[in-house]
């Protein structure tokens, strides 16, 4: 009996309750003091006229530094590094040592190689005296042509093995230090001192840095410009940059879907080494003074597309506008907007209320978001809306 009774009296006042709102929703149509004319109240909304700012596009790319011509270092002996006189992804001259090849192999072949030599040194000597020995003797008649022409060969052999022996000597002095061919940056060392290799292996690479290029990764968006010949920033340390332009750009994108392209200049060569991680951007387009509002300002419906609220003698009206780039907090107005228009930049989202009828996303930071939504007057505002549509109709 108790539950009955007090389910009624709930009834009762979820009725009385109704009834007082709905009066007063019709009072305030009929004044005018609260109705749809009257929202949003009047401190919520603040106006202001376009102002004038310079907006860039530019692409955010990540790269590596290349080079397209690139020396090989190659073994030209079996042995052991000795000593690497260079250091990695440091600048060579061309001529500066790099390697040193040694151990027992090397050793053994230059003692041979000595051997030889100190033994034909010491038979040249006789075989010299020989053919002048056979010189003075045909002159006096008590020699054969015969025999000075061998005395002769003999000494002559002697000589070219001895110069023989001096040029491979000389050639296994150069083949066990190697130097740099060009100049250029020493990188992608294959060997640590100590490793035995064989001759034709491979031991490093020199990189020239005359000719150096960055090979940058990007993700374009669609309609964006044309890339090539687009100039870019290279950012480097300190907050220093230098400039360079695109140059080429591949016709295949990678698999995560990035364009690649090639980013050249005359700033480069100097700060820049192959193999180096760099970073930039790329300026896509620069709009100066241009028409700006603040986000706030800018509201969008359920298709994404944008308009303002326009304040004149009639009140507020809502315009579509189309948008460009976002930089330093504002908006880029393309189209829609002139000079002098008297824009709503604080309470679009309150004016939205308005055109209740369509669902739109409004652009405004979450600080304005708290603040607008800590209002009880925005809920009883819309119920009010719906009942007077309700009605008129």
């Amino acid at each position: 009996m108790k539950r009955k009774i007090t389910g009624i009296f709930i009834v009762i006042a979820i009725v009385a309750t109704i009834v007082l709102a709905v009066r007063h929703c019709g009072d305030s149509s009929n004044t005018g003091t609260a109705g749809i004319d009257a929202l949003p109240r009047p401190d919520l909304i603040r106006t202001a006229q376009p102002r004038f700012r310079d907006f860039t596009e530019t692409r955010i790319w990540f790269g590596i530094v290349r080079s397209r011509d690139k020396a090989k270092i190659i073994a030209l002996e079996n042995g052991r590094i000795v000593s690497i006189n260079a250091g990695d992804g440091i600048p060579v001259s061309r001529g500066d040592l790099i390697f040193t090849i040694g151990g027992p192999l090397i050793d053994s072949r230059r003692e041979v190689l000595k051997n030889q030599a100190d033994t034909l040194s010491e038979l040249i000597p006789p075989a010299e005296q020989m053919v002048k020995i056979k010189r003075d003797a045909l002159s006096r008649r008590l020699a054969k042509f015969e025999e000075l022409a061998a005395a002769e060969d003999s000494l002559a052999r002697l000589q070219s093995e001895l110069e023989a022996i001096r040029q491979e000597t000389e050639r296994l002095r150069e083949a066990i230090h190697l130097r740099a061919p060009v100049a250029g940056v020493f990188t992608n060392r294959k060997v640590s001192s100590g490793q035995e290799v064989r001759n034709g292996d491979g031991l490093a690479e020199i990189i020239s840095q005359n000719h150096i290029y960055i090979e940058a990764t990007l993700f374009p968006r669609s309609g964006d410009a044309e890339l090539k010949k687009k100039p870019a920033v290279i950012n480097l340390s300190g907050g220093n940059f230098i400039q360079g332009n695109i140059i080429t750009v591949l016709p295949r994108r990678t698999a995560t879907g990035a364009t690649v392209v090639w980013i050249e200049g005359d700033e480069l060569a100097p700060v820049l080494r192959p193999g180096q991680i760099v970073t930039g951007t790329v300026l896509l387009s620069a709009h100066e003074k241009a028409l700006a509002l603040p986000p706030d300002a800018i509201v969008r419906d359920d298709e994404e597309r944008a308009y303002v609220f326009l304040k004149d003698s009639s009140g507020y009206r809502r315009k579509s506008v189309r948008t460009g780039n976002l930089s330093d907090g504002w908006v880029e107005i393309i189209s829609g907007l002139k000079e002098g228009d008297e824009v709503v930049v604080r309470g679009a989202y309150e004016l939205f209320f308005r055109d209740f009828n369509k669902i739109y996303k409004v652009a405004r930071s979450e600080e304005h978001t708290s603040e607008l939504q800590s209002h009880s007057f925005i809920s009883y505002a819309v119920f009010c809306l719906k009942k007077k549509k309700q009605i008129k109709k």
